[in-house]
C-alpha cells in the first residue's frame, strides 16, 4: 500500500472514532472504526506504522478537542492564530499514544513474528497508560454506550476497554482480509473472537452478579438541581447572589416535595463564600439559608475559607437533615490556570498579568487528598469538577469504601461543545471500576444519574447560563461491593509490557533457532 493510500485509510479510522465518540456516539462504529488504520499496518515498516498511527490520532485529537479554540476565545482572550497553535500542537503530542501502540505492534510482528492480534492490544493498553496525557481520554470511550463491552473497565480500568476495541477491530480486519487472500487462514482470526467473546461473556457474568447486589442493596432517592447560571462574577455575586440563592432553595424544595432524600448542587453553586468554621447552616430567616421546607440531605458546592484567612479552597459541603455541616471535601487535583498558575513561584510577575485576565476565579489551595463524607446510611465519594475522569484519583478514593460516587462539576466553561458530553462519557467508567452508582451534578450540563454498570438512567442536557433551574430526580443504590479496579488496574500495563517482552523474545528465539 503506497503512503498516500495509508494516510487515506489513517485518517479514515479519526474521522470513524470520531463518529462513535461523545457526543455523536454512534458506538456500532466503534468495533469496525479501526479497521482502515489496521489494513494499512500490513507490509509496512514500523516507522511508517508509527506515522500512520500518529496521522490517525492526529485527526482524533483536532477533532475531539475543537472545543479548546472556544475555551481560549472566551476565557483565555487570546488571538486565532494562538488558539489554533495550541490546539495543533496537544493533538500532536496527543497523537503519539496511537503511533505507539501502531508502530510498538508492527516492530513485533515483523521481527518476532507476533501477530497484530496479540501485540496491538497489548500494545495499547501500555502506550495508554505510559503516555501522559495533557486531556485525558482513551479509544475505550468510542464504545461507552455499549454497556456489556466495558464491563473489562472492572479488571483493567479504561485500558482494558481500549484493548478490547483494538482486539475486535484487529479480529474483523484479519476476517476481512482473508475474504480477499484466501492463502491467509485467518486462524489468528478466529482466536482472537473467541478471546474478545470470552471477555465480554465473563463481563456479563460479573454485571449480573453486580445487579443482584445492587436490587439487594439500600436505594435513596436523589435529586439534582442545574442551576443553568454559569460561574457567577464578583459583580454578579454581590447584587443577584441572594437571588441566585432562592432558586437553588426553590428547586431543592420541589424537589423534596418529589421525594427526594438526597440534593445535590454542583460545584461552586452556593454563591458567596463559605465559612468553613461553621458547624450548622444558617439559622432560618438568614439572607444565606441553605434549605427551607426541605428535611433531607443536602450535598452542594462552594468556594470556601477560614473566616480572616488568605486561602481559598474549592469543596464539597455536606449538610445533615438536622441542619449540622456533616463533613468538607476540598478539591484536589486543581485545573492549571483556572485555579491556579502553573509556575507561579518562579514567574510571579507572569502569574500575577495571568490572573489578571480571570479576576473572577481565584487561586485555589488544594485539599490533602480523597475523603468520605457521611450522613446516617450515606457513605459519598466526593469528586469535583475533572477528578471523576482520573481514573487513579477514584481509586484512591475507593479504598475509603464509599457506597455513593456523586461529582459536583461547572462546565460552564465548555457550554456548548463536545466537552460536557465527553466528560460524561469518560466519568461513566469511573462506576464499572469502583461499581459504584454514580451522580453527576453540573452547572449548565450534563448532569446524570448512573449505575454500578456503566448504564446512565437519567440526564438532562446542555444549557446556556439563562439563569432558570432544571432538575433531575433519580433513585440510586448505596453500594457495599468489593471491586477488582482500584487494587488490579494499575498494574495491567505493567502485566502487559511483560507479556509483550516475553512473547518478543520467544518469537526472537524460534526465528533464531531457523536460521
Amino acid at each position: 500500500m503506497s503512503l498516500p493510500i495509508g494516510i487515506l485509510h489513517a485518517a479514515c479510522s479519526g474521522v470513524l472514532v470520531l463518529l462513535a465518540a461523545p457526543p455523536r456516539n454512534w458506538w456500532p462504529l466503534g468495533f469496525l472504526a479501526l479497521v482502515p488504520l489496521v489494513t494499512a499496518l500490513h507490509r509496512v515498516s514500523p516507522q511508517r506504522a508509527l506515522f500512520l498511527g500518529w496521522v490517525s490520532g492526529l485527526v482524533i485529537n483536532v477533532g475531539g478537542f475543537r472545543w479548546i479554540l472556544w475555551v481560549l476565545d472566551h476565557f483565555g482572550h487570546v488571538s486565532l492564530a494562538t488558539r489554533v497553535i495550541v490546539l495543533l500542537v496537544a493533538s500532536a503530542y496527543q497523537a503519539a499514544v496511537v503511533g505507539f501502540w501502531c508502530g510498538i505492534a508492527v516492530l513485533l510482528e515483523r521481527r518476532a513474528r507476533l501477530p497484530l492480534l496479540v501485540s496491538a492490544p497489548l500494545a495499547v493498553v501500555v502506550a495508554e497508560s505510559a503516555l501522559p496525557f495533557i486531556f485525558p481520554w482513551h479509544l475505550g470511550v468510542i464504545v461507552w454506550r455499549a454497556w456489556p463491552v466495558i464491563q473489562v473497565a472492572e479488571v483493567g480500568g479504561p485500558a482494558a476497554v481500549s484493548g478490547l476495541v483494538v482486539l475486535i477491530n484487529c479480529v474483523l480486519a484479519s476476517l476481512l482480509a482473508a475474504r480477499t487472500s484466501p492463502e491467509r487462514a485467518p486462524v489468528a482470526a478466529r482466536r482472537g473472537a473467541m478471546v474478545a467473546l470470552a471477555i465480554v461473556a465473563l463481563g456479563l457474568v460479573r454485571a449480573g452478579h453486580v445487579a443482584w447486589l445492587r436490587s439487594a442493596a439500600p436505594h435513596v432517592k436523589v435529586g439534582i438541581v442545574q442551576p443553568n447560571a454559569g460561574t457567577l462574577t464578583a459583580a454578579e455575586r454581590q447584587h443577584h447572589g441572594e437571588q441566585h440563592l432562592a432558586l437553588l432553595r426553590q428547586a431543592t424544595t420541589d424537589l423534596g416535595r418529589r421525594g427526594a432524600e438526597l440534593v445535590v448542587w454542583p460545584e461552586s453553586s452556593f454563591p458567596y463564600f463559605f465559612d468553613r468554621a461553621l458547624t450548622r447552616e444558617y439559622a432560618e430567616g438568614h439572607p444565606w439559608r441553605l434549605r427551607r421546607d426541605f428535611g433531607g440531605t443536602l450535598l452542594f458546592g462552594a468556594l470556601t475559607h477560614s473566616f480572616g484567612g488568605a486561602t481559598v479552597q474549592n469543596s464539597a459541603v455536606l449538610i445533615a437533615p438536622n441542619g449540622t455541616v456533616a463533613g468538607m471535601y476540598d478539591k484536589t487535583e486543581l485545573l492549571a490556570f483556572g485555579e491556579y498558575v502553573p509556575f507561579a513561584d518562579r514567574y510571579p510577575q507572569w502569574a500575577a498579568e495571568v490572573r489578571a485576565r480571570l479576576p473572577d476565579s481565584p487561586d485555589v489551595y488544594p485539599g490533602t487528598g480523597p475523603k468520605l463524607l457521611e450522613a446516617g446510611a450515606l457513605g459519598i465519594g466526593p469528586l469535583i469538577c475533572y477528578e471523576d475522569i482520573q481514573p487513579s484519583h477514584v481509586n484512591d478514593l475507593a479504598q475509603w469504601h464509599p457506597k455513593l460516587l456523586v461529582t459536583l462539576a461547572n462546565h460552564a466553561w465548555f457550554v456548548g461543545t463536545e466537552a460536557p458530553e465527553q466528560a460524561l462519557a469518560l466519568a461513566t467508567f469511573r462506576s464499572v471500576e469502583t461499581r459504584r452508582d454514580l451522580v453527576r451534578a453540573t452547572a449548565t450540563g450534563v448532569s446524570s444519574i448512573g449505575d454500578a454498570l456503566g448504564r446512565v438512567h437519567a440526564r438532562s442536557e446542555q444549557h446556556a447560563a439563562a439563569g432558570t433551574p432544571e432538575t433531575l430526580m433519580g433513585e440510586v443504590a448505596l453500594m457495599d461491593v468489593f471491586a477488582l479496579s482500584p487494587w488490579v488496574s494499575p498494574f495491567l500495563p505493567w502485566a502487559c509490557a511483560v507479556a509483550l517482552t516475553i512473547l518478543a523474545l520467544r518469537g526472537l528465539l524460534r526465528r533464531s533457532s531457523e536460521i
